[in-house]
């Protein structure tokens, strides 16, 4: 049998053994005055000078000592009942496992250490050193299961006399009586509303830990309890805790895996778990190896915003803990108590609601002119009693805000409110003094988490009031209390919600207050105008305002509501607007952006007669707006190309035009001779764009517009090959540009393609980069010099592993390391598995990545990637299971 000691007990034993400091004076009493103690339940007697004056009680037993005064001398004993515990050591291996425990404890020497003759049993005595000048004797009789102990403690040249043997040898034991069973306790936790059967008393170890997620956050509240049964071996640890205030229990079978997680250096998890439930509620149940020794039993269940943990763990390592028993089958919810409410009555409102005390509340006022809302108050409410959450929202409404009706609004911002996989469960028609108003529940399909709504519109304020919980909470009397508060305390100037506000936001938008001005301009992106508004709007794009900037920027928000409001007069007053002189290159682009969107059929013959009769020389922002429809139809971008060249001049378009052209021979290449035809016009301003790079580059100002010319002059010469001087001069001078690695690529594989001499180191030198290696590849098949790319970077595996890294480049970030891990099958197709991580995470974890179906690559056949696919798991042991599971996410996501 193992003595194992309760990190509470033994330390308390050993601080009280061992490092009391009283001054004593040496005892004066003869051997013949000494006290006799007795104790019937353990059955031994002894003599000490005086009675104990001082006593402890622990969990397993009652430790006693006596210290008489101006003396540096303690005597201490004990007596410790083993019977009916099971027994997995000899008598000998308990004593020296006993004995190893308490002089490593106490970081002292042993100095001594004889086995005693005893016919009765077995015993020990031992000398320990405690430091320079104190000594500590100790007999150690194990009889009748019961392990008794007596020490003294004294000064190294006091201790060996005759009061200490006497000590020793007072003891006697005679037959205990017999042990009496501990019935176990009916345990119910009022606040966190549940019950269940312990072996005695426990101990609260509850304590605040910091909020993960927000460091300044509420921290989380872990109401925790433990309780041993060292009669059994048995340690019982049970808690419960709520989420932060102003959480909510999103996602259970994410906090699930979670918890799981977090198990991880604390316990090795044995299997994978089961899925349990308890009066509806989903849990799991985990078997556990605590230090790689101790096994225990997990049992979590998520009620509502509150998550319980029960744990049995046994504290022999020789023996499993089991289900089967009074702790696990008598855990129950039992229903909370009802919560205190209070009157809340936010300052400089109308209105109060009946809410949980323990409440915060956050403020959001920030200018957001771009919608409707303004400072939003946010209570955020936690029933201590139950884990539940109840959030009162409201906002101030700005002055444009208006709508067709209640209904239509409250569905509306009833869809804004549901997330991935949420759908209405219910909804109905309320009214909240004496208005329409909407109550609904959302439940997500995924989670099986369920909300509560109400939402109502009262005067010029927005109100929404949620509930996230439990089922038993979902129409409980308090949360129907709460739900049914709401009272209007005065009355406030009625505000209508239906009147059209354009009058009034045309007007403010001529204002000379800026901040009046911004309010109007943002209520562009929630005002809905309606067609007839449109004669306003027309007016108001060309009327006056407080400064050019202000005209531009309602011009702008005008002409992009047009795209959404119009009606048959649209088109024609767009187009009178264009050829206006007044009309800026600004606008006239932003105009033609415009025209596409309209519904009108001949939208597209009046787009290319603007754009031919006068096109915007200086369209700042909307160039890309003005070549969309060329872009967008290809088709439509041969029937015009040569008005599309007649832009190309303007070094605004030339980006787009040279990228549109490029297109058509990759996409049609039955046009390919309608661009080889055009390719000087393309390529007149080659020269000087070159220059005008190198130029941006050598200043301070990074202009991407002109970088990507570069991009598109050089992604031409990689679809058409063009050898000429001035070809050579422009890839040459960008093979070795620094700091755009991607530009240099694509400069060498234009020269090879175009059929210019290359650098061998260079080409040696991309081949051997995973970053370029693909584009080489690629440039080397399309030519018919496959032959130069190296054997070892065309087999598969090596393949594999480069598709792997654009695929994850593309995705998020390039790699830092990858490792082929081998191969698997299904259904006669072959793929790889790969290992990729990243110097920069702290962890070092690994993630697994896939890739297939795997055929050869040769210069005979068409050149293409393999797909490729990860969902950035962390790479496991059996990491073919995984490799298999992530097949169907290849072939239906990867590429």
């Amino acid at each position: 049998m193992k003595i194992i000691f309760t990190n509470r007990s033994f330390t308390k034993l050993l601080t009280l053994l061992f490092l009391l400091t009283a001054n004593l004076t040496k005892a004066g009493l003869s051997d013949n005055d000494w006290y006799t103690y007795t104790d019937e339940a353990t059955g031994f007697s002894l003599e000490l000078p005086e009675a104990p004056n001082y006593s402890d009680d622990y969990d397993a037993f009652v430790m006693h000592s006596y210290n008489g005064p101006n003396s540096n001398r303690i005597y201490s004993f004990f007596s410790l009942d083993f019977r009916g515990m099971n027994k997995d050591s000899a008598p000998n291996d308990i004593m020296d496992s006993f004995i190893t425990n308490i002089v490593n404890n106490l970081n002292g020497e042993l100095l001594d250490k004889k086995r005693q003759k005893y016919g009765d049993g077995l015993r020990y005595k031992i000398t320990v050193k405690l430091n320079s000048k104190k000594l500590m004797n100790a007999q150690f009789t194990l009889q009748n299961d019961i392990l008794y102990y007596q020490s003294v403690e004294d000064d190294a040249n006091e201790i060996d006399d005759t009061r200490t043997a006497h000590f020793f040898e007072s003891v006697a034991i005679a037959a205990p009586k017999p042990k009496k069973e501990i019935p176990w306790i009916d345990y119910k936790n009022t606040e966190g509303a549940f019950s269940l059967k312990l072996p005695g008393e426990p101990i609260d170890l509850s304590k605040a830990h910091p909020n993960p997620i927000d460091e300044d956050g509420e921290p989380y509240y872990l109401y925790m309890y433990n309780v041993q049964d060292l009669k059994k071996g048995d340690n019982y640890l049970f808690r419960y805790n709520d989420q932060p205030m102003g959480y909510y229990m999103e996602d259970p079978i994410g906090a699930f895996e979670s918890i799981k997680d977090n198990f991880a250096g604390k316990a090795s998890l044995i299997g994978e778990g089961k899925t349990i439930y308890l009066d509806g509620y989903e849990g799991r149940e985990y078997e556990l190896l605590i230090q790689d020794q101790y096994h225990s039993i997990c049992r979590i269940y998520i009620r509502g915003n509150r998550t319980y943990l029960l744990l049995q763990q046994k504290l022999n390592p020789t023996e499993k803990a089991s289900t089967d028993n009074q702790f696990f089958s008598s855990f129950k919810f039992e229903a909370p108590n009802e919560e205190d409410l209070e009157t809340l009555s936010p300052k400089n409102t109308n209105f109060e609601i009946q809410f949980p005390e323990d409440n915060i509340l956050t403020i959001d006022s920030l200018g957001y002119e771009s919608v409707y809302l303004r400072n939003s108050h946010d209570y955020f409410a936690l029933n201590k009693l139950s884990g539940d959450v109840y959030q009162f929202g409201y906002s101030d409404l700005r002055d444009y805000f208006k709508i067709k009706s209640r209904k239509e609004f409250f569905e509306t911002n009833v869809n804004s409110l549901l997330s991935w996989n949420d759908s209405i469960l219910s909804q109905k028609d309320i009214t909240i003094n004496n208005k329409e108003a909407l109550e609904f529940y959302i439940q997500n399909k995924h989670t099986k988490v369920t909300t509560r709504h109400q939402i109502w519109l009262e005067n010029k304020r927005l109100f929404l009031l949620t509930g996230y919980l439990s089922k038993e909470a979902m129409n409980s009397e308090l949360t129907n209390t709460i739900f049914s508060s709401y009272k209007e305390m005065s009355k406030e100037p009625d505000f209508d919600l239906f009147s059209s506000k354009t009058d009034l936001l045309l007007k403010d938008l001529k204002a000379t207050d800026s901040i009046t001005f911004q309010k109007a301009i943002g209520a562009f992106d929630y005002y809905i105008f309606e067609a007839e508004d449109l004669p306003k709007l027309y007016n108001a794009i060309e009327d006056t305002y407080a400064s050019a900037e202000n005209k531009q920027k309602v011009s702008h928000e005008i002409l992009d509501e047009l795209s959404i409001t119009n009606d048959s007069t649209t088109l024609a007053f767009l187009k009178t607007l264009y050829l206006k002189p007044s009309t800026n290159d600004t606008i006239k682009a932003h105009i033609l952006s415009t025209l596409v969107e309209l519904p009108n059929s001949d939208k597209f013959k009046v787009f290319n007669n603007l754009l031919a009769t006068a096109p915007p020389s200086n369209p700042e922002n909307y160039s890309y707006g003005v070549t969309s429809p060329y872009r967008d139809s290809l088709s439509f971008a041969i029937e015009n190309y040569k008005l599309l060249l007649s832009l190309n001049h303007n070094k605004s378009y030339r980006d787009d035009i040279l990228e549109i052209f490029n297109s058509i021979v990759q996409k049609h290449p039955e046009h390919k001779s309608l661009v080889s035809e055009n390719l000087d016009t393309l390529l007149e301003h080659t020269n000087s764009d070159l220059e005008t790079y190198f130029e941006m580059k050598e200043s301070d100002d990074y202009n991407y517009k002109t970088t990507s010319l570069m991009y598109s002059y050089l992604s031409l010469f990689n679809t058409i090959p063009h050898k000429t001087p001035s070809t050579d001069a422009f890839t040459k001078a960008l093979i070795n540009v620094e700091d755009n690695d991607w530009l240099s690529l694509r400069a060498l594989t234009a020269r090879i393609h175009c059929g210019f001499k290359v650098d061998s180191d260079d080409t040696e030198q991309k081949l051997d980069s995973l970053f370029s290696r693909y584009e080489m590849m690629e440039v080397y098949h399309k030519t018919n010099q496959f032959e130069k790319v190296p054997k070892k970077y065309t087999k598969p595996e090596a393949f594999a592993q480069l598709v792997l890294y654009n695929y994850l480049g593309e995705e998020e970030t390039y790699p830092d390391n990858l490792d082929v891990l081998g191969k698997i099958s299904k259904d006669d197709e072959v793929f790889y598995a790969i290992a990729y991580s990243y110097e920069d995470e702290e962890d070092d974890d690994e993630y697994i990545g896939l890739v297939g179906p795997v055929t050869p690559i040769s210069k005979d056949k068409p050149f293409k990637k393999y797909k490729s696919y990860t969902g950035y798991e962390t790479l496991e042991k059996d990491w073919k299971s995984q490799a298999l599971d992530l097949i169907p996410d290849l072939l239906q996501y990867g590429y």
